[in-house]
């Protein structure tokens, strides 16, 4: 699949779809996860159905993103998340049901370090919104 509804009502994309599209996409296929309370970052590279013991179940292939540069993490009191994007290396299967949210991860390379991070930026006042039932809209040629 190209897209999925999250329960907070965002759609997160795929690359599959993103990267085949001919106009400039909206790049929402980064989303933050929450897996055995742990937070982490993901690229969707697309979804999935499969069923396991007469269960239908839906999937995600996804490139994880590296835990957060440990020394901007702290020197940031806690407020700069950025990381090395995992391309192949770092591919896992997921159930979408770990996804949280729609993130943006924007690269950056920031003094005193030699590779290029990606910080993340969170939808501000996303709890907020969805108090009210707000949906992301999809276009029908997405």
């Amino acid at each position: 699949w190209a897209r999925f509804r999250l329960p907070n009502g965002q759609v997160a994309r795929s690359a599959w779809k993103e990267n085949a599209m001919s106009r400039q996409p909206c790049i929402a296929r980064n989303v933050k996860l929450s897996i055995d309370r742990e937070m982490s970052i993901a690229e969707v590279l697309f979804y999935f159905n499969m069923t396991i013991h007469d269960e239908m179940k839906t999937f995600a292939l996804i490139s994880q993103f590296s835990p957060p540069h440990a020394e901007l993490l702290h020197c940031s009191f806690q407020t700069v998340i950025a990381c090395h994007y995992g391309g192949d290396t770092l591919l896992k299967l997921i159930e979408v049901s770990v996804i949280q949210s729609v993130v943006a991860m924007v690269p950056h390379h920031f003094p005193g370090i030699d590779d290029t991070l990606f910080y993340l930026i969170e939808w501000p006042g996303l709890d907020i919104i969805q108090m009210g039932g707000n949906e992301d809209t999809v276009a029908d040629e997405d």
